[in-house]
């Protein structure tokens, strides 16, 4: 009977002894718990980011990244600064490269486009692809519009249509470049409406403009932003716009698709990052970028160049780039040019 006494006083004993442990245990795990979430914050950043613009200074890709820049230090954590390193060459290539190559840590960013990012990869020429970056954020989106000279014979889309169909080869237009997004998107018009056409490109929308304007070409397919001005002073007219939506300034230009032509797309533009970078980085840019893109500054100088901010988050940011690239290597295939 003692021992069977001894017995349940022992059991009690190590039962309270394990409750006790195991109360202190879970304190434990509470406190590792809690430390192990702050340790997740990131201390982000700590030191100036550069922003790589992957064209020469002075066009809207340039003017949208030192735009934000200017007063992106308002809205990023430890009040940091942003700096704009213009890497051109290659059609945009060059500078996405670097950033694709950039140790993936965040403080190296990319102010992609649309034709590095969603054409170039599909000439078997560069090393990346869209997946080898997260997108962060889009922050403008522009259209393109096809430009002729005041005083040429077509004054709407069917009187331009109908000659160029019974003319085969014998309207020139000016792009900013081969292989760009203009580019493709004429390629594109002659792949659904066998409307041939004559490519001439250029370095850039602006020579473009001046060589329609001095008689070079017929036309030119050019962003809305750098045409504007010339349509506005009555020297070109619109023929018709080849984005997904109107500047409302052009709200009396057809779009393609209003013409029954299957062919849309925008010059977007938008912060990417090596594909490496953490999710909570990638956030924090994010976030701070559109806090800038929402600040009154930000928004009166990009009407000053004729864009609109153009926001999309990171994911639907991600699928305008894979439509686009989708769709890109489809036309690019159809009219010999994929690599």
């Amino acid at each position: 009977m003692k021992k069977w006494k001894a017995l349940k006083t022992l059991t009690l004993m190590c039962s309270i002894f394990i409750l006790l442990v195991g109360c202190s245990s879970g304190g434990n795990e509470t406190s590792a718990s809690n430390s192990g979430s702050s340790e997740k914050k990131v201390d982000y950043p700590t030191k100036p980011i550069q922003m790589i613009v992957p064209f020469s200074p002075g066009g809207t890709t340039d003017t949208a990244a030192r735009t934000l820049a200017a007063v992106i230090n308002k809205y990023l954590p430890n009040e940091e600064t942003v700096a704009v390193e213009n890497k051109d060459g290659g059609a945009g290539t060059i500078g996405m490269s670097e950033v694709f190559q950039a140790k993936a840590d965040g403080y190296t960013i990319g102010m992609a486009t649309s034709g590095p990012m969603t054409i170039k990869p599909h000439s078997g020429q560069v090393a990346y692809k869209p997946e080898d970056f997260k997108p962060v954020i889009q922050v403008v989106a522009t259209p393109n519009v096809l430009v002729v000279k005041n005083d040429a014979p077509w004054k709407t889309y069917e009187e331009w249509f109908d000659y160029v169909s019974e003319n085969p080869g014998e309207f020139t237009y000016g792009t900013s470049g081969a292989g760009l997004t203009q580019h493709i998107t004429m390629e594109n018009f002659r792949v659904k409406t066998k409307a041939e056409v004559k490519h001439v490109p250029f370095k850039g929308g602006s020579p473009a403009l001046t060589a329609l304007l001095g008689g070079n070409i017929k036309g030119a397919l050019v962003q809305t932003t750098e045409a504007l001005p010339f349509i506005e002073d009555g020297s070109l007219r619109p023929i018709f716009i080849s984005g997904t939506f109107k500047p409302e300034e052009l709200n009396d230009v057809p779009l393609l698709t209003e013409k029954d032509v299957d062919v849309e797309g925008d010059v977007w533009t938008g912060i990417v990052v090596p594909k490496d970078v953490p999710d909570e980085v990638v956030q924090i840019l994010h976030d701070s970028f559109k806090k800038a893109l929402e600040d009154p500054e930000v928004i009166k100088q990009f009407s000053n160049i004729g864009a609109s901010p153009f926001y999309k988050n990171s994911t639907e940011f991600k699928e305008v780039i894979d439509q686009e690239y989708k769709i890109n290597g489809e036309v690019l295939e159809a009219v010999g040019l994929k690599g």
